[in-house]
């Protein structure tokens, strides 16, 4: 086989890790400023913050003890919450000036417009949006509010998940409702009038927008699954997509100018693209936990947050050494060795390319026996034990999957 010699050795590995958690309460949103500063918020009022880039999490008291929808922070000071007690009496409001360590709380007293989602778009002008396609403006940190204009198309009236902002004037919502719509709002005078249109058959959850003319909008329902919709052109034109994965994307953020996660709850995988979303496909979240929130505030770290208070930190390490690496020219699966083996046998396999690798163990039947490997893995050659004293004598199969690869083969157990 044909590989090619270098003198310079990069090695870079990239991982979820589970961290050390104050609550039980799940997590539902957060919001990172830099990598060392974040905050994410969910049930029973709880907010819990890091400022050494996760590793220890506190939490932060404020007046509310019931669910807040959302959070978002400008800078390591400016920070605001919504949340709701009952859908019927109205949003409170939730305010810190010094990164959380005080948190004021005012209701808004008109308790017809609910709202479950915050943005600011800096110290002064922020925007409310909720329940019935209710958008409220604020031009002084969120003292007063005010109701903005929204057409009044049939699409205009559903619920509102989540604003993002391309620049002072340009900025778009996002959200509908299961089985009727999702919905796609956008302001081209700061704010004051919004346009809405459907474009999906289900709701949207969260947008990222990677230039003025490149958004995509994620979502999907319990039915139909992962969905998302995409514009290259500031949204004149939208492309739907039905992505056929199970779950839902409640997310979206990018590592970096390719790679994209979403997590896609109660599906416990994420939805990732190594090719700015033109093709996805799904990775088990660590332990196996519910995700609905992830962040990347740079192409190294990233945060995921979700069910039961589950934390999970992204970290991406690149070691630079002056050693000889042999980079495959190819990915290549090896016959297991020995074969037949009692108890223990060795997988080998190369990868040509830094990719996310997948190798399990499955009985005769297709029924999965053990995962050897999951997780991004280097360019390289890699050699994999595979202990099975607990199992009984028979066929077995190993199957190894990484970017478009995939190929099984069969090793046999006698004892």
């Amino acid at each position: 086989m044909c590989c090619l010699t270098l003198h310079l050795n990069v090695r870079a590995e990239g991982s979820w890790v589970k961290l050390i958690s104050p609550t039980p309460a799940t997590l539902r949103n957060c919001s990172f400023v830099d990598e060392l500063n974040g905050w994410a918020a969910g049930d029973n009022g709880i907010i819990v913050h890091t400022s050494n880039g996760g590793d220890t999490f506190v939490i932060q008291n404020n007046p509310v003890d019931y669910y807040i929808n959302d959070i978002f922070f400008l800078n390591k000071r400016l920070g605001w919450a919504v949340a709701n007690e009952f859908l019927l009496n109205g949003t409170t409001l939730l305010t810190t000036t010094n990164g959380g360590i005080n948190w004021t709380a005012k209701f808004l007293e008109d308790t017809t417009r609910i709202f479950r989602t915050v943005y600011f778009l800096d110290s002064l002008n922020g925007y409310l949006g909720g329940f019935g396609g209710a958008i409220n403006k604020t031009t002084d940190a969120g003292n007063s509010w005010f109701t903005v204009t929204v057409d009044s198309s049939e699409f205009s009236g559903f619920p509102i998940a989540k604003f993002k902002f391309v620049s002072a004037n340009i900025g778009y919502a996002c959200g509908g409702q299961i089985d009727i719509a999702g919905v796609i709002w956008k302001t081209t005078d700061s704010g004051s009038t919004w346009n809405a249109g459907g474009y999906s058959p289900e709701p949207f959850y969260n947008l990222f927008i990677k230039n003025s003319e490149r958004i995509i909008s994620v979502g999907g329902d319990f039915e139909y699954g992962v969905q998302i919709s995409k514009t290259t052109n500031g949204g004149s034109n939208w492309n739907y997509q039905s992505l056929g994965l199970f779950g839902q994307a409640y997310s979206i953020d990018f590592r970096n100018s390719k790679e994209a996660w979403m997590p896609l709850g109660y599906a416990r995988h994420w939805a990732v693209s190594f090719d700015t979303g033109m093709s996805w496909t799904t990775i088990p979240v660590t332990d196996s936990a519910e995700i609905y929130s992830v962040d990347f505030t740079d192409s190294l770290h990233g945060w995921a947050f979700g069910l039961d208070g589950v934390i999970l930190k992204y970290t991406y390490i690149t070691n630079i050494t002056n050693e000889n690496l042999n980079i495959p020219s190819s990915v290549t699966l090896f016959q297991n060795y020995p074969n037949p083996f009692n108890p223990k046998t060795k997988i080998n396999y190369e990868l040509k390319i830094a990719d996310f690798v997948s190798l399990k163990i499955f009985d005769v039947q297709g029924k999965e026996i053990q995962t050897l490997v999951n997780e991004n893995k280097v360019a390289g050659s890699y050699t994999i034990d595979f202990k099975a004293e607990n199992l009984p004598s028979g066929i077995y199969y190993y199957k190894l999957e990484t970017g478009n690869f995939s190929q099984t083969k069969k090793l046999i157990l006698l004892k």
